[in-house]
């Protein structure tokens, strides 16, 4: 019999949270055994996963009855070992098992452990002691009687969470001081041993939990810390000692390093930053050992060197993280799981699954992150359910009650797609008569159009200030005056939103508002890239780093309001903030540009930055290789921005050839028509081809071609001379390729993407070159895009194929007429005879 196997299906039984019944008693003469966690989740939590068949336990049973006891059919339809009301015995090991009800946060105290074996269930609980009636009774008592102090540090973002996750496990918990600013330690140790003595005196037996200042969170109920100061080496349930959290690294004094007993594992030094304990227990630790030292880290330092001192009171240190988690030096050791909708942190170096996370030291950022899922904040079954909690209910609100946004648009550099920009920001269902404008435009380039927007559209809104380019005020200078503004209009919050930000979702202000958060962006990315207006995480130095989930929440796998270090481009903040003068953001921080140097201030201050991606909101357009020396500079974003090129430019209809079956039109025979473009794309073709001019003159000497003769000539511009070459070919690459497949069947050029050494765009006009003779293509096919309208912008026109005496004369904007290009389709260019008549021409892989 293998024994590991034995252990690990015992194991599943007690994860799953299965009811048993009679008595049990463990005895271990083993080395511990590595339980290795297996991929299948069911529901309801972590699974170790024993398939049916794979596995049999000798039991001593027939096999009839080991498959009847042994296995149960469970809700997903797998079977998981389920041991119940069995005693097994495998060479040393005798299992058995008692039959517990929930008495706590995810902890049942008849589940069945493994001594040293790694924590399960989900408060990650072994249970190695035989407990009666009156032990459960006793730490159940125990639980209702834990009471938690803090020392106030002022209101903050992290006291909130702290004392959200209080009260999500139903902890009493006291905030000493004044809690109006930092506290100095010897007065932190002063207002503790007045509040352990306070404890004491009403309530000897009750466990006080002491955590340092804000920056922490309770990630389990009372129970568990019950189980933990109870814990001996049979397991929760002994006597009461006082518990330490515990550090890598030995300060203030690091010469007494020597002093602290060696270990094998764990870490050796003090923490006073959180430690629990009995109030009689601390109390007479405070008055008859306390010896004018002037922090709790001095103290209990000195008490814990002392033998003497530390076998009286049952000191001892969390060395293996079983309770407190400081994140300092710790966070490649971590990891965050779920059993069912239950959130934990587990040490993977020491198996164990604490429940006090401490930001100490540098590790802020991480216990924000951490803290997203924790305290019942998310859950991968329920989603995010501290998104609820706070939000500003103005669903029913009249259009006039609606909180006052002052709307700050920024345009910091030349960005493409501002007309789409301003296009929704006038979409959004917002009453404009709630809303003041504040715009800053810094690049002339734009000054025409966002003058325009500010003529037609801006004078709607409830008021309007524009700082124009030629104002050369600097950005940082004018997103601080923005906050004056915002302030001075008495609005509820100020958005800032960058150029580079569309708000695609109508609701995006509305959505923001009711979030009702101190700094809340919308989660924006660019499309296609791992590229988002935040950051999940920082390295050292304060720059970007990528979180653990950064990727899941930027392409929408987990969604949710989440606290992370950094958010830009778009953003709401409330004026609460703003009108708060010990913590109102300011723009500028040494040298950064104005968004890291806001977040790294509120940071500083402890104010929390969120993001959010609840639902869409948007996304980023990018402005890095922005060329606004082109004419319509638009048409050379097909790399840089495809998705806002589709948007602006391929044809709604063009997906629609590509379904398996389409009817595909053929005017002609083996001459197929498809729509390509929008008409926007065809006016901008030839409006970037007149304001260019460079027209050939219609002969056959043409410079341009190697050999300097057209056997063929028109009247044309190549892509190449308007700098357009790498962008039609991808074109052809990306989108009429997979058209002529459709029609071509067999066909694909097996060197790489279609090619085109002629691709142009040709001008027919009745006074300059108003017809083309027939003739063959040097291609194997051609396309043909028209630009214009027959019998609106011109008269006549059209293509005829010879050999079939066939003509397409009724051409549409934006379609492509795709044929073969030698042997069998001859073809001319009928006359125009008014008007002028644009298409663009390509000879696909001559």
């Amino acid at each position: 019999m293998n024994f590991g196997m034995l252990i690990l299906a015992l194991l599943a039984a007690c994860v799953h949270g299965i009811e048993f019944s009679g008595s049990y008693s463990v005895v271990v003469t083993r080395p511990p055994i590595e339980i290795k966690e297996v991929a299948h989740i069911p529901p309801w939590g972590i699974g170790y996963y024993i398939p049916p068949k794979s596995t049999r336990m000798e039991s001593g049973l027939p096999p009839e009855e080991e498959e009847e006891e042994l296995k149960a059919k469970n809700e997903d339809g797998e079977y998981y070992v389920d041991a119940r009301e069995q005693d097994l015995v495998v060479e040393d090991v005798r299992v058995g098992f008692d039959r517990g009800e929930e008495v706590g946060v995810g902890v049942q105290p008849g589940m069945l452990c493994v001594e040293d074996e790694r924590p399960m269930g989900e408060d990650g609980i072994n249970y190695c002691r035989r407990l009666t009636d009156e032990d459960k009774k006793r730490m159940e008592r125990m639980s209702k009687n834990v009471v938690v102090l803090t020392v106030g540090s002022g209101e903050s973002d992290a006291q909130t969470r702290l004392l959200r996750s209080a009260q999500v496990f139903q902890y009493t918990i006291q905030v000493l001081g004044d809690n109006q600013g930092p506290v100095a330690d010897d007065l932190k140790l002063k207002l503790v041993q007045e509040a352990v003595a306070g404890v004491a005196k009403d309530h000897p037996d009750r466990l006080v939990l002491y955590l340092d200042g804000p920056d922490a969170i309770l990630a389990a109920g009372p129970l568990r810390v019950v189980e933990e100061v109870t814990r001996d080496h049979e397991g929760p349930g002994g006597p009461v000692r006082v518990l330490l959290s515990a550090d890598g690294v030995c300060w203030p004094d690091k010469s007494l390093a020597a002093k602290f007993p060696k270990l094998k594992v764990g870490r050796r030094f003090i923490d006073s930053g959180a430690f629990v304990g009995p109030a009689e227990h601390l109390h007479r630790i405070f008055t008859e050992s306390a010896q004018g030292e002037k922090s709790l880290q001095e103290l209990f330092t000195k008490l814990y060197l002392k033998d003497a001192v530390r076998k009286k009171y049952n000191i001892a240190i969390d060395h293996t993280n079983t309770l407190f988690q400081n994140l300092h030096g710790a966070t490649g050791e971590l990891e965050l799981k779920f059993a069912g909708k239950e959130g934990y942190l587990q040490n993977t170096v020491y198996t164990t699954v604490p429940l006090v996370i401490r930001g100490n030291r540098n590790s802020k950022v991480m216990l924000n992150s951490y803290a997203n899922y924790l305290a019942r904040a998310w859950n991968p079954v329920d989603g995010c359910r501290e998104c609820w909690e706070n939000m500003l209910p103005i669903e029913s609100l009249e259009a006039s009650q609606f909180p006052v946004v002052t709307l700050a648009i920024f345009i910091p550099k030349p960005t493409p797609f501002l007309e789409e920009f301003f296009v929704k920001i006038t979409a959004q269902k917002y009453p404009k008569e709630r809303i003041h404008l504040y715009i800053h435009n810094m690049e002339e380039f734009h000054a025409p159009m966002v003058t325009e927007w500010v003529d037609s559209t801006g004078r709607l809104y409830k008021s309007l200030k524009y700082i124009t380019h030629d104002a050369g005020a600097k950005e940082w200078h004018t997103k601080n005056k923005a906050i004056v503004h915002t302030l001075e209009t008495g609005s509820d919050f100020l958005l800032v939103v960058d150029s580079m930000a569309h708000l695609d979702n109508p609701f995006a202000i509305k959505l923001l508002v009711e979030q009702n958060r101190k700094v809340v962006a919308p989660m924006l990315a660019r499309p296609y890239k791992p590229w988002s207006n935040f950051w999940g995480a920082l390295t050292s130095d304060g720059f970007y780093a990528r979180s653990a989930d950064y990727v899941e929440i930027v392409q929408n796998e987990k969604r949710g309001l989440w606290n992370v270090p950094f958010v830009g481009n778009a953003y709401m903040i409330s004026s609460k903030l703003l009108a708060d003068k010990q913590r109102v953001p300011s723009f500028i921080n040494k040298l950064l540009e104005p968004d890291m140097a806001m977040c790294a201030n509120l940071r500083e201050k402890g104010v929390f930055i969120h993001v959010t991606n609840r639902l869409d909101m948007g996304h980023l357009v990018s402005a890095d290789n922005f060329v606004t020396k082109h004419f319509r500079p638009e048409m050379w974003q097909l790399f840089e921005n495809r998705w806002d090129w589709e948007a602006r430019y391929l044809h709604e209809n063009y997906s629609s050839s590509l379904v398996e079956n389409a009817t595909i039109a053929m005017p002609c025979p083996d001459v197929y028509w498809f729509p390509l473009f929008k008409e926007r794309y065809a006016q901008d073709m030839i409006d970037v081809n007149e304001n260019f001019g460079g027209w050939s003159d219609g002969s056959h000497y043409d410079k341009r071609l190697e050999g300097g003769y057209e056997t063929v000539p028109t009247v044309d511009i190549h892509m190449n001379q308007i700098e357009y070459r790498y962008e039609w070919l991808e074109i052809l690459r990306a989108y009429v390729q997979p058209l002529q497949l459709r029609v071509f069947e067999g066909y694909n050029n097996d060197v790489g993407p279609p090619q085109a050494l002629m691709a142009f765009t040709v001008r027919y006009k009745p006074d300059e070159q108003p017809l083309l003779r027939p003739h063959h293509d040097t291609s194997t096919y051609t396309i043909n895009v028209a630009l214009n309208r027959p019998g609106i912008d011109f008269q006549g026109g059209g293509c005829r194929f010879v050999r079939y005496n066939c003509s397409v004369l009724d051409t549409r904007v934006g379609w492509v007429l795709m044929h073969p290009g030698r042997l069998t389709h001859l073809h001319e260019g009928l006359r125009v005879t008014e008007g002028t008549r644009y298409i663009v021409v390509t000879f696909v892989d001559p």
